[in-house]
């Protein structure tokens, strides 16, 4: 029998201002990208979970944070099959100057590197499924 994982996540929709560039980290095999964020403890809040992430990760600051909607996918993954809800927020980076660092690692896994998504851009995937439509108005 296959693994079977329940995940809830949170994730920021951050653009920069001077072109609309996603905020991105990349798969290690640059096969899909989706935004920053990551796994809500038990008892910890979504919207609490994407400024420890952001801490974490990038050692940067979030304002402004709102809530764009949830997404759930169902999809296989190394083997098993992952069920995961996402909550989507819009967000911005407190350090304006954050917004030049073209591309960086992630503090906890340096295998993934984070980095500016063209407007527009197709491929690599995005991910979760239904994110692209979700902030197509935005």
């Amino acid at each position: 029998m296959s693994a079977k994982r329940q995940i809830i996540k949170a994730m920021a929709v951050i653009r920069r201002p001077r072109d609309g560039a996603l905020l991105v980290s990349e798969a290690p095999d640059g096969s899909f990208q989706r935004p920053l964020g990551g796994h809500v403890e038990f008892g910890e809040y979504a919207v609490d979970t994407l400024h420890r992430e952001f801490g974490e990760e990038i050692g940067q600051r979030l304002t402004g944070v709102r809530l764009l909607g949830v997404l759930e996918n169902i999809f296989p993954w190394q083997g098993g099959t992952e069920h995961e809800v996402v909550f989507i927020y819009r967000a911005a980076l407190a350090d304006e100057t954050a917004y030049e660092i073209e591309e960086q690692v992630i503090a906890d896994d340096t295998d993934s590197r984070v980095i500016w998504r063209a407007p527009g851009a197709v491929s690599p995937p995005l991910y979760p499924a239904g994110l692209t439509e979700l902030i197509a108005g935005e």
